[in-house]
């Protein structure tokens, strides 16, 4: 290759070449002036940093007993606070799943409650709804009929309680399930089903309803013994009737609270 010719043809190639490359080791020599001290500190305290890590504790021994001992109590808290919240409803009222068909079991089950507590309720002249506030068309999704078999418990367990107490009147009986139990999103780690009474007459029977409705408790059914604990109260009001000056009108909304477990992905949301 002639190098006069290839000179001649790319000088100015050679020289931009030439002058990046002076440009470049002046720069790197620049920067190792003013900051390659700095950078050689800050290497260095990384180095012993990790060495530290390595074969440094960073917590005792009785620090780490006690962190694992607090957490130890607040899971059992939690756990606890979950147990009086959960409603656990009984077996009666739970769907079978090697049993008949949902919607059998449901118009079982409503039809045996609604005839004892419709039977107890004429004895004791407390006027009831029939229709225990389920609605009139019967639900067809086996969530949506566990859900309400579940508040008929809930009924069943109030109604027991104002016969007890001698309540005369039980005006409206409402179920209102978690609005987002059919949703795309779902209910999410806690769904509520909202239960409402109204209920009316002589104000001393609606105060020991409440109170009795927040006691710890066994209830029988079909000759079996079950402990309950008292049922979640959203909101409560009592009112003077507006007809007669000597009774008095209660609208309680007692909560059916079923819990769920979150997964790792939506927790850290």
């Amino acid at each position: 290759m002639d190098l006069n010719n290839f000179w001649q043809q790319n000088k100015r190639f050679v020289v931009s070449v030439a002058s990046g490359g002076i440009v470049f080791v002046i720069g790197i020599m620049l920067i190792d002036g003013l900051y390659g001290a700095d950078l050689a500190k800050l290497t260095r305290e990384v180095g012993q940093n990790e060495s530290r890590l390595r074969n440094t504790p960073m917590y005792t021994r009785a620090e780490r007993d006690k962190a694992q001992a607090q957490n130890e109590a607040l899971t059992k808290s939690i756990a606890d606070l979950e147990a009086r919240v959960r409603f656990l409803p009984r077996p009666f009222f739970r769907l079978d799943p090697n049993g008949a068909p949902a919607a059998n079991q449901y118009f079982a089950v409503v039809s045996q409650t609604r005839e004892d507590l419709l039977r107890s309720a004429g004895r004791a002249n407390l006027r009831l709804p029939e229709d225990l506030g389920l609605p009139a068309l019967s639900p067809t999704r086996d969530a949506e009929i566990a859900k309400h078999l579940e508040a008929l418990d809930l009924v069943e367990r109030v109604v027991r309680l104002a016969l007890e107490n001698g309540v005369q009147r039980i005006d409206k009986i409402e179920i209102r399930l978690d609005p987002k139990l059919n949703s795309r999103e779902g209910v999410g780690a806690i769904e509520r089903t909202r239960v409402a009474f109204t209920v009316s007459g002589d104000p001393a029977p609606l105060t020991a309803l409440l109170v009795a409705s927040q006691e710890a408790r066994d209830v029988k059914l079909e000759g079996r013994t079950q402990a309950v604990l008292p049922l979640p109260i959203e909101k409560a009001e009592i009112s003077p009737a507006r007809s007669k000056q000597d009774e008095a009108s209660l609208e309680v909304v007692f909560l059916l609270v079923t819990l769920h477990e979150r997964s790792e992905e939506n927790s850290g949301s």
